[in-house]
């Protein structure tokens, strides 16, 4: 969904991208360190402002990790395994750190199952052949701008921003599903030659 989007600003990050001489894989591990972080900081009730800063940060060295091997050319297959791997670890932590603030753990492990479903059948898919990049109400960016909204609104309003939040995740968690029926219909389309 939001990959019309991304394709737009996509010279924007491409150019600073060029200037920054650091390893990809660097700043994919730092994307990672920071979704730890969010545990620690709400496992010892710091400001819970910090989370939804570190989701930023997150989503920030996300974008430039690949940016930064495509520019600079050092694309590897071992890099795209460990960006994708580094996903699913940041998303789920940031899911665990809001489940440890009050969201429903049955909630939080719905929302887990459908990302990696989703991630899952992209990986299946381009296995056979399939590009599913950009098919689905759902990706990675849009999982990680609901995660920055639910922790923003419990740091502002832990009472009322869980509330909020639950519906976050319950969001989610549909458009996931959805998601998860789109990329299916798309292999089998793809695979059906319809």
């Amino acid at each position: 969904m939001l990959g019309k989007f991304r394709n737009s600003v996509s010279n924007t990050i491409n150019s600073f991208a060029k200037k920054i001489n650091v390893n990809p894989n660097v700043v994919t591990l730092f994307g990672l360190i920071t979704s730890f972080a969010s545990i620690l900081i709400v496992l010892i009730r710091f400001n819970l402002i910090i989370v939804p800063l570190l989701v930023i940060v997150s989503g920030i060295a996300d974008v430039l990790d690949g940016a930064i091997a495509r520019t600079r050319k050092r694309v590897t297959a071992w890099g795209s395994v460990l960006d994708s791997f580094c996903d699913r670890v940041v998303e789920a932590n940031f899911l665990i750190s809001l489940m440890l603030i009050g969201i429903n753990s049955l909630l939080v492990s719905l929302a887990l199952v459908t990302s990696f479903l989703m991630s899952y059948l992209r990986a299946l898919g381009e296995g056979k052949g399939v590009k599913l990049e950009g098919v689905g109400i759902l990706e990675h960016g849009e999982r990680m701008i609901i995660l920055f909204l639910s922790s923003l609104v419990i740091a502002i309003d832990l009472k009322h921003g869980v509330y909020i939040a639950t519906l976050l995740m319950d969001a989610l968690i549909i458009l996931g599903v959805i998601s998860i029926v789109q990329r299916l219909h798309a292999i089998y389309k793809k695979l059906h030659g319809a």
